[in-house]
Parts: C-alpha cells; sequence; structure tokens
C-alpha cells in the first residue's frame, strides 16, 4: 500500500473506548485525511463532511447493494431492500413506502403522539429524578412505530431487545445471542405478528397489497416491514435520549428553547448534527475512485463516519458546541441524504418535536444527578442510562 495512503494504525474504531467515548478519535480520523485506511478493519474511513456527502450521494461508485453494514449481505445472508439495495431496485422499493411516511400520515398521528409525550412529561416531572432512557428514549418510539406499523410485539421490553439487535447488524463482531434475537423476532413477525395485524394499517398494506403501489415484491414484503418496524425504534431511541443529553449539557440552549418554543425543530436537527443516533453507513465501490486525493481501490469497503462529519469545522463553525439557532443545523447527514435519506426520518423528527414541546411547557432546567453511560454499541450513538432531573416549571 502506499505510504500516501492516510493509514489508522494502532486504533480499533471500533473499540470499546471508543464507542463510549468517541469525539477525540472520530475527529483524528477526520483530520488525517480525506479517506483513511484502518488496517485493524480493513476498511476506509471517511469522517470529513464534502468527502462523506459525496459518498452517501453517488449509488453509481459507491454501491449499497452489497450492503449498508460492515458485513456484506453474500456474508450473513440478510437483505433489508430499502437499504441494501441501488437502483432501480431501491427506488421501486422506497416508492412503495414512502406515503406511509408523508405530511398527510404524519398529520394523523401526530395527536396520538404529542398525546404520548405529554403524559410521559407528565410522569417525569412527578418522579423528579429519572433515567430519561426507560422515561423517554424507550417508550416513545416504541409506541409511535406501534401506531404506524399496527404490530403490537408480545412486549415492550421484548421489543427493545429486538430492536437492539437488528440495530447490531450492521456492526462486526456480531454476538450469536443477538443474531439468535433477530432470528426470533423475524419468526415471531411472520408467526404471529403479521396474522395479528389490524385492517387498514401499514403492515397489512405492506403484506397483502405490496406498499401504496403494490410494488414490492412477495418475497420483500416481510423484510421490508421487518425493517420498518425495528431499524425505527433503534434509531428514534438514540435521538430521543441524545435530545435529553444535549439539554442537559448545555442549560443555556434550554433557556432559548423556553424563551422562544419557535425554535423547536431546529433544534432538533442541531442534535442531530451535534450527536448523531447512528454511527457509521457503509459502501462498496464499483471502480477505483479518488476521494479528494486519495485513491480507494474497487470493491472496498468504504465507512462513512457521521459524527465526526457533522461535526467537520471545514462545514459547520464552531461544531462542538450546540447552537439551535444555527442556520445551517439541517445540513447534517445524521439521517443520509439524496435517494437514501432515511425514509422514517419524518417520524424520528415529530417524536423528537413533540417531546421537546412537551418538556418546554413543563420543566425548567435539565440537571444531570450521575454521569451518562453511553452503550456499547457499534452501529448506534445512544445511551444505555441517563439519570437527570426535571425542575418543573
Amino acid at each position: 500500500m502506499s505510504s500516501a495512503v492516510p493509514l489508522l494504525e494502532g486504533i480499533d474504531p471500533y473499540g470499546i473506548q471508543v464507542l463510549r467515548e468517541p469525539a477525540s478519535t472520530y475527529g483524528h480520523i477526520r483530520e488525517a485525511g480525506p479517506a483513511v485506511y484502518s488496517p485493524e478493519r480493513e476498511v476506509w474511513l471517511v469522517g470529513r463532511y464534502d468527502s462523506a456527502r459525496r459518498v452517501l450521494r453517488d449509488h453509481r461508485e459507491f454501491r449499497s447493494g452489497l450492503g449498508a453494514g460492515y458485513t456484506r449481505v453474500p456474508e450473513h445472508g440478510n437483505n433489508y431492500p430499502l437499504v441494501d439495495s441501488d437502483p432501480p431496485r431501491h427506488t421501486r422499493v422506497r416508492r412503495s413506502v414512502q406515503t406511509e411516511f408523508g405530511r398527510e400520515a404524519m398529520e394523523r398521528l401526530r395527536p396520538l403522539v404529542r398525546a404520548t409525550a405529554v403524559g410521559l412529561v407528565e410522569a417525569a416531572v412527578a418522579a423528579g429524578q429519572i433515567d430519561a432512557v426507560s422515561l423517554f428514549a424507550s417508550p416513545l418510539p416504541d409506541l409511535s412505530t406501534r401506531l404506524l406499523t399496527g404490530i403490537e410485539p408480545p412486549d415492550s421490553l421484548r421489543m427493545r431487545v429486538w430492536a437492539n439487535a437488528v440495530g447490531q447488524l450492521h456492526g462486526p463482531d456480531l454476538d450469536p445471542s443477538e443474531e439468535n434475537l433477530v432470528s426470533q423476532a423475524f419468526d415471531w413477525l411472520s408467526g404471529e405478528g403479521v396474522p395479528a395485524l389490524p385492517k387498514h394499517c401499514m403492515g397489512r398494506r405492506v403484506m397483502e397489497d405490496g406498499g401504496m403501489n403494490g410494488a414490492l415484491a412477495e418475497s420483500e414484503r416481510l423484510t421490508t416491514l421487518f425493517s420498518l418496524w425495528l431499524a425505527g425504534v433503534d434509531s428514534s431511541n438514540g435521538l430521543i435520549g441524545n435530545v435529553v443529553n444535549a439539554f442537559a449539557e448545555f442549560p443555556e440552549e434550554w433557556d432559548a428553547v423556553l424563551a422562544d418554543p419557535g425554535l423547536i425543530p431546529n433544534a432538533v436537527e442541531e442534535v442531530l448534527r451535534w450527536d448523531s443516533p447512528l454511527r457509521s453507513v457503509y459502501r462498496r465501490t464499483t471502480v477505483d475512485v479518488d476521494i479528494d486525493g486519495v485513491v480507494v481501490p474497487a470493491d472496498a469497503d468504504v465507512c462513512v463516519l457521521i459524527p465526526p462529519a457533522n461535526r467537520d469545522p471545514r462545514r459547520f463553525a464552531d461544531p462542538d458546541r450546540l447552537d439551535i439557532s444555527r442556520v445551517d443545523a439541517k445540513a447534517h447527514l445524521a439521517l443520509g441524504t439524496s435517494i437514501h435519506l432515511c425514509v422514517g426520518a419524518p417520524l424520528a423528527r415529530m417524536e423528537a418535536i413533540e417531546l421537546l414541546t412537551a418538556l418546554a411547557r413543563r420543566v425548567r432546567r435539565i440537571e444531570r444527578t450521575a454521569p451518562a453511560v453511553r452503550a456499547a454499541s457499534q452501529t448506534m450513538s445512544k445511551f444505555e442510562s441517563l439519570p437527570v432531573r426535571l425542575v418543573a416549571r
């Protein structure tokens, strides 16, 4: 390998210390070059904003069809049509479910999500000291996904365990127990979940009609519904926890929210930029590609690191600071971009906006009561525990 290629030697980007405290390592990778080779993992790491955006937007030179995670689809045997595909298949599959996340559908769902958020906040204010993961980050995405899909899991705890296991599928070093959990969830959905679906829900439209335009092949329907069901829970869980953590970290920004609740939608975008719930997305090169002066060979595994790209000082001023009035906050890559912009992004945004709105009405301050503990997830930046005190208004 040429000495001109930036190398990340002696550092495992998936090591436990990096997962718990990623900022310094991610920053090191970003500043080392536009594409940095990791001999530890045999992957190319892209952590600069412009380079990351280019990789995510160019589906011709950087393909998703071999898998959007660390392990290629032929190796693990799981193919999820919304993320592990390229046009024209990706276009067809996405169009089959796009309407389910459109403005009209979200507005029908909003009153129920709002009522849930208000109820959770009232219970949390009454308790005073809470773990924001168990009180907010777990139950809100859980219920929202049930309302959206029509799928009623056997219990909330099992749903969260399944969702976490599905999220881990995209990382390396997958524990066999997590693979078993994914298989268990898939078997439950096909054997019990789908037959129990209510009439006129999204789940039935996907399974019986092939989506809104009937474009889903029968072989794609269950895997598409499965990924819409559980993948959204894990990423939204991360976002909700990250939102609460951000305002415990930056109380002056919470004061800004209280002074002007109209900033809440932009505040959600800024939290997505400052602390993206998704750590990485993979692509595979179809040809030798020059990424801003670094030549990456064909058939290479390219890992786009979302958190350092979203804090690239070349793109965002004072990037390590949360600033809810940041005018370009929505330029973040936390939810993907171009044809692979997360189809569930409208639901994730709505959950976070409704929770923040409910908190702003009732909470004057969000204070830490103990150190937050990051989950050792190789795919999601989320919290295992987030102890805070809510000081009522």
